[in-house]
């Protein structure tokens, strides 16, 4: 069978298992509460299932099968990959597949994900995955013996947290790693590897399919699930040195950073969140909503027209990869990096604007403001996780007007005022005032919050980020006590 027409097939059975597969992840998301409900740093106004990744992997391990049982019809041996190197590859995918998941369901914290994030990378090292040479610019070909499986174990970490971190609006995460997927199908095509091409296209098909139903309005979320998955396969299939494709083994001469380039727009947005919360005194991994994308939403005032932008760029970022690693003896491989390098330009101009709004003086005047909101989120988030009754959880809404400053928080369901907690003396009495009104998920309750307009406007979005991930954490925990509530009751009436 042609090699072509296999990959094809393997794109093709790829995007219609997961096309099967997404209406029933929507039913078993809704069932087993593996929802992203409304509120915190989230910008939609209802649930949204979660188990997009799930649906994606069924998709994925359909095309692998696909592939090996036409390896086992007799094509020769020619074809089959090292055993050791794939297996890893899909175990260590499925690891990270269930360990989003997991964290989409409990929220396990940054350092118990971090952690299970580590067994993954350590599944492909002990599968023999690793970098063993590559060429750096002005320096030649470089051999990184023992130094190759830290430096594979960091690039995957990497990559995997940059996919992470854009899933944070309707198709971002899935465009992306729809051009890195086609960049790892066709180099695989071209170099001769049908795994990494079927791989490749495999990953693409699924993504497709899924972007139907997650291209703004989403009715589905990829969830930890799937973008910790995404990364973690495609980042290993761009950078280790067990794939076969020109770049990715010893001998290939090119650029150490080529692998990177189709995920540039994740990793960017790493590069700036890191910055942008260690000058301003935030928590390097707690949330919030100054990421590119929530940026470009402010000024383009729609999810689809922020997507087309970094789409973009990304389909740019794509074809650079493919021109420096398939084109270099091409006429045009001059003037397309050029062209590139401007267009590349023109995106640190534009990134420039979104960052240079709020000068660094501020950000730094800012800075003992913005710590401070950071551990009263960390903490109240925490403490709220900690409650045993429903009275003493509510108890925390106080904390509003005791330690952020609030003029008042009321607690309503419907129009009743359940409660209500005042500040005696006013912060900012000559400042005028707003209402931040948010529900408690599907409680019926409502808090109502009175507050002061802040001169800073960044640190007035992070104040409203950060009481609204407490009443996340809030209306999680009241869902649980409720939940704990009626199986008591059912155990009393039950008779012994």
């Amino acid at each position: 069978m042609n090699i072509a027409l296999l990959v094809a097939l393997a794109g093709g059975i790829g995007f219609l298992t997961t096309l099967c597969a997404v209406p029933l992840a929507k039913r078993l998301a809704e069932r087993f509460d593996i929802v992203s409900y409304p509120g915190g740093h989230s910008c939609h106004a209802r649930p949204v299932p979660l188990l997009g990744g799930a649906a994606m992997l069924l998709g994925v391990l359909a095309a692998w099968g696909f592939f090996h049982l036409f390896l086992s019809g007799g094509a020769g041996h020619r074809l089959h990959p090292d055993p050791w190197q794939m297996g890893s590859l899909m175990l260590g995918s499925l690891w990270m597949c269930a360990l989003g998941t997991l964290d989409d369901k409990l929220h396990l914290g940054w350092r118990n994900k971090l952690l299970g994030e580590l067994v993954g990378v350590g599944i492909l090292l002990v599968g023999g995955h690793t970098i063993t040479v590559a060429t750096i610019p002005f320096v030649g070909p470089v051999h990184f013996g023992w130094l190759g499986a830290p430096l594979f174990a960091l690039m995957i970490l990497t990559i995997t947290n940059a996919v992470n971190l854009i899933d944070g609006i309707d198709g971002l995460a899935g465009g992306i790693c729809f051009f890195a997927a086609l960049v790892t199908g066709v180099i695989g095509l071209a170099k001769g590897d049908p795994f990494a091409a079927a791989t490749g296209f495999g990953v693409a098909g699924a993504v497709l399919a899924f972007l139907v139903f997650n291209f703004p309005p989403a009715s589905i979320f990829m969830g930890d699930g799937g973008s910790l998955f995404l990364g973690f396969l495609l980042g290993a299939m761009a950078s280790s040195s067990a794939a076969t494709t020109a770049g990715q083994r010893s001998g290939a001469l090119v650029m150490l950073l080529a692998p990177f380039l189709p995920f540039g727009i994740a990793l960017l947005d790493v590069a700036l969140s890191i910055m942008r919360r260690g000058l301003s005194g935030r928590r390097i991994f707690l949330p919030d909503t100054d990421h590119l994308h929530h940026r470009l939403m402010e000024t383009v005032g729609h999810p689809r027209g922020v997507v087309a932008i970094l789409y973009s760029f990304s389909a740019l970022l794509s074809a650079m990869t493919l021109t420096l690693i398939l084109g270099q003896k091409a006429d045009f491989f001059l003037g397309y990096i050029a062209f590139s390098g401007l267009v590349l330009l023109g995106l640190m101009v534009l990134v420039l604007r979104l960052y240079m709004r709020e000068g660094l003086p501020s950000m730094l005047e800012n800075r003992p403001h913005m710590k401070y909101l950071a551990s009263y989120m960390e903490f109240m988030t925490r403490r709220a996780s900690r409650c045993r009754h429903r009275d003493e959880l509510l108890a925390l809404l106080e904390s509003g007007v005791r330690d952020l400053a609030f003029d008042t928080v009321l607690l309503r369901r419907g129009d009743t005022v359940l409660q209500r907690w005042d500040r005696a003396d006013m912060a900012h009495p000559e400042a005028p005032r707003h209402e931040d009104a948010r529900t408690l998920n599907d409680t019926g309750l409502t808090v109502l919050a009175i507050l002061p307009q802040h001169h800073s406007l960044a640190y007035q979005k992070y104040l409203k980020l950060v009481w609204a991930q407490f009443l996340k954490a809030a209306a999680c925990r009241l869902k649980e006590l409720e939940a704990e509530a009626c199986t008591d009751r059912q155990d009393d009436e039950t008779p012994s």
